[in-house]
């Protein structure tokens, strides 16, 4: 058996977990690449059940994707972040970003705001700059995906001179003030919001904003953190349900394998459906030694609004195309 590195050979990923779920899923949260590694990437997306992808891309590279994947991909658009610092440039060129997005049949725009791109740029989420930004997809019907923070960990060995960033919890005022300032927008943030860690941090938001939900991509983090607290995650996931959209965080790398694919869905599959307990075929740096997966075998009307309806309502998609 081949097993691409960074893999756990004992797990033959190109293999489902057995399963309860039967029924269609979306991958929320993914990134296309060159054609052959985009490829690899859906191939591997078949063989676990995805029947459509929101694939994140530029701009430009819609009509290529189109062609080759039709209904089966749907289009979240990169917004501009390199004219950061030249304030009508860079208003400008992500409106007309968003005009082009609805004329090309996009759902999205994705915004890449975690403390690096922060602490490099000097500018967050709720920068003014970005007001007319979010009013036009406000007024347009599209979506926001927004990666806000990472993992609690990389605030001991990345982030951790407050010189250059600052703490977790106060990040988080960026993603607040917008939702406080465009109610009507739809804001999706990814790898549950930043704060797997952090359940109770997360709940409070959900309550406190209905136009929020959140994706759980960002394979390894997640599993890791949620398999630490199987039943508080349970909860959660229960209490929440229509709040939570499955996402991979895939990208099509040109090194990224057949296997490297499947391995994250592997775990995902295992972890939201399965009652037992496995080690995880993904090497995970952050953990500090092996992870072992604590499935939450959620209800069927769970999965069926995180793997599929929950989706369909928040990116206003067709269910008929799947």
């Amino acid at each position: 058996m081949h097993v691409s590195r960074g893999l756990d050979a004992s797990v033959d990923v190109r293999r489902p977990p057995t399963s309860r779920y039967t029924g269609p899923i979306i991958d929320a949260h993914c990134h296309c690449g060159r054609p052959r590694a985009t490829q690899r990437m859906i191939r591997a997306g078949d063989l676990y059940g995805i029947r459509k992808r929101v694939v994140i891309c530029g701009i430009d590279e819609i009509p290529r994707l189109r062609r080759e994947y039709g209904d089966r991909v749907a289009f979240n658009v990169w917004s501009e972040h390199k004219l950061v610092g030249r304030d009508q440039p860079f208003t400008g060129t992500n409106l007309r970003i968003v005009e082009r997005a609805v004329r090309a049949g996009a759902v999205a725009i994705k915004f890449w705001y975690k403390p690096e791109f922060n602490e490099r740029s000097g500018m967050w989420f709720d920068d003014p700059r970005l007001d007319r930004v979010f009013q036009a997809i406000s007024e347009a019907g599209l979506g926001v995906l927004v990666h806000i923070a990472d993992p609690d960990v990389w605030w001991k060995h990345r982030y951790n001179d407050p010189s250059r960033f600052e703490s977790k919890q106060l990040t988080y005022r960026q993603l607040t003030n917008t939702l406080e300032r465009f109610p009507s927008l739809r804001v999706l943030m990814a790898h549950m919001g930043g704060w797997p860690e952090n359940l109770p941090f997360l709940a409070g938001l959900l309550d406190r904003y209905s136009n929020l939900c959140l994706d759980t991509s960002g394979t390894k983090w997640i599993a890791r953190e949620l398999s630490r607290k199987p039943a508080e995650s349970r909860d959660f996931f229960v209490r929440y349900s229509d709040r939570l959209l499955f996402g991979s965080d895939l990208v099509a790398f040109k090194h990224a394998t057949f296997e490297h694919h499947c391995s994250r869905y592997w775990v995902h599959r295992f972890l939201y459906e399965r009652r037992d307990a496995a080690r995880s075929p993904i090497e995970d740096e952050d953990a500090g030694g092996p992870v072992f997966l604590a499935g939450l075998n959620l209800p069927t009307a769970v999965l069926d609004r995180l793997y599929h309806r929950n989706a369909i309502r928040f990116f206003g998609l067709v269910p008929g195309s799947l």
